[in-house]
């Protein structure tokens, strides 16, 4: 880990590991066999590496669609409790990061953050350093996050509906739940700022109820103090292009030209003709 390939390399494995997770919950057969390459690289891996892997993968829970978190972090505590099997303490599991672990993991984000926007708990994330990078990527974690809400909401019935590219209101409410009280309230905020255009007002009022369910003081939503890398993200949210009205396009009428008719072409190409022999004969003879 203490030089650049040796971290990229490290990265892939990760990534590996990590999209590995998304299926555990799909059969008994599929939780065994998960839990078997997770402790597979823990038993032939530095204690440096398998303690960046364990708090990637507590701070990115990779949860699929039919999976609630709660379920995930039973399976994590599953593996947490083989590591101390094989010899980790609880100490080193919660120990922070040294410098050359915390490169592995910022570059482990490089990696996956934008290739899976739907890891919203990267919202929350002081675990990763925080840059004009990182605001960018929680942004786009917020848009995806709005535009999934747009696409499943049924004002009819004012939820969300099940949709292959949506979000259903389980998914919502555990996606909530599983984000700091700010984050929860950013949403909000950024999702309030949009134009009407794109984001219906039924919408804006079904974010706000769903937040508020989630134990948040409703004053809170309008008077809470954001820091100030979530105030940069709820700017970059409303100012995306994505969300602008679209501009009717101006038309620009070309001047009219008058069109030769055919005989009028065919004059034209007959002395073009003609000039071209005249101007060979001319050149032959004077040869």
């Amino acid at each position: 880990m203490d030089t650049r390939k040796k971290r990229t390399l490290l990265v892939e494995k990760l990534s590996r590991l990590h999209a590995s997770v998304l299926s555990f919950n799909k059969s008994d057969a599929n939780y065994d066999q998960c839990l078997k390459h997770l402790k597979l690289f823990a038993e032939n891996s530095d204690a440096d590496s398998v303690k960046v892997l364990y708090k990637i993968l507590y701070a990115l829970p990779n949860v699929g669609k039919d999976t609630k978190r709660e379920t995930y972090f039973s399976f994590l505590e599953h593996f947490r409790s083989e590591l101390l099997d094989l010899g980790f303490s609880d100490n080193e599991l919660e120990q922070e990061l040294s410098s050359n672990e915390q490169e592995v993991a910022d570059l482990f984000v490089d990696e996956n953050i934008g290739k899976n926007l739907r890891l919203v708990e990267y919202l929350n994330s002081n675990f990763f350093t925080q840059s004009q990078k990182s605001s960018l990527r929680k942004s786009r974690i917020v848009i995806d996050l709005i535009k999934r809400c747009k696409t499943s909401y049924n004002p009819d019935t004012d939820q969300l509906n099940e949709d292959d590219f949506g979000i259903s209101q389980e998914q919502f409410e555990d996606a909530l739940r599983s984000l700091e009280e700010s984050k929860r309230i950013l949403i909000f905020r950024a999702a309030q700022g949009l134009d009407e255009e794109y984001m219906d007002r039924g919408l804006l009022s079904f974010l706000r109820s769903s937040i508020v369910n989630t134990e948040i003081d409703e004053n809170e939503i309008n008077t809470k103090v954001l820091s100030d890398e979530e105030k940069v993200i709820e700017k970059l949210v409303i100012g995306d292009q994505l969300f602008k009205p679209t501009q009717s396009q101006q038309k620009f009428d070309r001047p009219s030209r008058s069109v030769e008719t055919s005989f009028e072409g065919l004059f034209w190409a007959i002395a073009l003709l003609a000039f071209a022999v005249a101007l060979m004969l001319l050149i032959n003879n004077s040869k």
